[in-house]
């Protein structure tokens, strides 16, 4: 009877330790990404009893009651719910986020983080979250806090190449009698320029591009039809500032001027490309128009514009000259050199020898976004250029693979920090430290790191948070179960009170 009371009170204490794991489970239906939690009850040691006879088949033994066992957490997938910034972020599939404060180490599931005054990214415990920064693209070093500057401002970056396209069809060409003896004229417009007003063209086309201080700078193409002889069309363009007193360099605004060479069938075949003189020197004259520099086979542009005040305060003391090389593809690529002056020296042998100009078949690269003469209009068929000028922080997000990826006012996107993952041999083998917090310990091996979606590691979505993975429905049966298992133990206890004031009885 005595042992039947103590195994009635293990049973008690099993099953209210059960209830308490059940509360646990629904006193954090809503806690961010927590991890159910199961009890494994076990039964109490056993007594060995004396055989009652000579056959020891069966061990004779006596059970001692019930305990709480392991309690198991399920690291099952918590459904998503939606976000409210980008840093809310959630784990879909395997993998915790590392935390760390004062050089300890924890783990969790939970990625509620936001971000302090001086940039730390913060949990609610104000543990700061572990990744590793991107310099130029490339993840490197170790994992560390990751920190932004929310203030930061991204320096300007001077152009370095104008990409144009137009389609020339609408310039009126007229059939050359006898280039001969009546050479074309291929530089009207160098010849005739005139800073105060547009020269006589067919078509022009407005490019823009960056200064090395970040500010918006114009410039103008202007097309016109030189004329066409065995089979083959010539147009001469010039490049020039818009305005030219944008200029800085004593070239009138003067960028550069050449001719594009078109076959029968329209496409770009050849072109050439010349350079002003340097300041001083006579734009005039064809002569001083040197052939331009080559890169990846396209001409390059010397540019040199007006830029700060030297003094701020007393701009009569002049201004600073910005200068940079600017590549102009038009998208012909030529193969050699020296094609840049069609193999001459100047403006003034290309304009006397014309044969080199009304010549297809030199070595190049064609690429699908060329000028053309098709049809019988003009229109811009495509521009683009790189660079961009200064930029403040507008907003950011976080990639599927984890790219902390910062928005520029200036329409530039950049790659900062790469969230680090991380998994272990045995989940279950963490420990619980509060907070939703976890940390390693021998039965759970150490961290291994990882980039989300690598490796099978799960992937992050921002604007998310993973919800708790209690199942109500499990837990009420596990309540009721609990409860069920508690009263009967209960009656055991009563039961064998009875049963003892029975005997008590029998002695009076």
């Amino acid at each position: 009877m005595m042992s039947s009371l103590f195994i009635g009170a293990t049973g008690l204490k099993s099953h209210g330790e059960g209830m308490a794991t059940i509360g646990h489970n629904l006193a954090n239906v809503n806690t961010v990404a927590f991890k159910q939690m199961s009890m494994q009850y076990s039964d109490l040691m056993s007594q060995y009893l004396t055989a009652s006879s000579g056959n020891m088949t069966n061990i004779n033994q006596k059970g001692m009651g019930a305990m709480p066992g392991s309690i198991r957490t399920l690291f099952t997938q918590g459904g998503l719910e939606a976000g409210s910034a980008p840093t809310d972020l959630a784990i879909n599939g395997m993998g915790f986020f590392g935390v760390t404060r004062n050089g300890v180490m924890h783990y969790t599931r939970a990625g509620n983080f936001r971000f302090d005054r001086e940039g730390h990214l913060l949990d609610p415990n104000g543990w700061n979250v572990m990744g590793r920064a991107i310099v130029n693209g490339v993840t490197a070093g170790a994992a560390t806090p990751i920190k932004l500057d929310l203030h930061a401002t991204m320096p300007p970056q001077a152009t370095s190449i104008i990409s144009t396209a137009s389609r020339l069809g609408g310039l009126e060409f007229k059939t050359l009698e006898d280039p001969a003896t009546n050479p074309p004229d291929f530089f009207t417009m160098v010849t005739n320029w005139n800073p105060a007003q547009a020269p006589s063209h067919g078509y022009r086309e407005a490019i823009s591009f960056f200064d090395s201080e970040g500010r918006m700078r114009e410039a103008t193409i202007y097309y016109n039809a030189v004329g066409k002889t065995g089979g083959l069309t010539a147009v001469e363009y010039l490049v020039a500032l818009t305005p030219p007193g944008q200029d800085n360099s004593g070239r009138e605004g003067l960028l550069m001027a050449g001719t594009l060479t078109f076959s029968s069938s329209g496409e770009l075949a050849n072109m050439t490309a010349f350079n002003p003189p340097a300041s001083g020197g006579n734009l005039a004259n064809l002569a001083e128009w040197t052939p331009a520099a080559m890169q990846g086979g396209r001409p390059v542009m010397q540019i040199g514009v007006k830029g700060a005040a030297v003094d701020p305060n007393d701009p009569s003391l002049g201004f600073h000259t910005l200068s940079q090389s600017i590549t102009l593809d038009m998208g012909l690529s030529l193969t050699s050199a020296a094609n840049g002056g069609a193999g001459l020296a100047s403006a003034d042998e290309a304009s006397a020898n014309w044969q080199a100009i009304f010549d297809a078949n030199v070595p190049k690269t064609l690429g699908p976004r060329a000028s053309n003469i098709y049809g019988n209009s003009n229109a811009s068929l495509f521009s683009n250029r790189d660079g961009y000028g200064p930029g403040q922080m507008r907003d950011m997000q976080v990639t599927t693979d984890g790219r902390v990826r910062v928005t520029y006012n200036n329409g530039q996107i950049q790659d900062v920090y790469q969230v680090s993952l991380y998994r272990f041999a045995s989940q279950d083998g963490l420990r619980h430290e509060g907070g939703n917090h976890y940390s390693a310990t021998p039965d759970s091996g150490p961290a291994d790191e990882g980039i989300p979606g690598d490796q099978n590691f799960g992937t992050i979505r921002d604007y998310a948070l993973e919800q708790s993975n209690v199942d109500y429905a499990r837990e009420f049966t596990n309540m009721i179960i609990t409860q069920r298992g508690f009263q009967m133990n209960s009656k055991i206890i009563t039961t064998s009170d009875a049963l003892l004031q029975t005997a008590i009885q029998l002695k009076r």
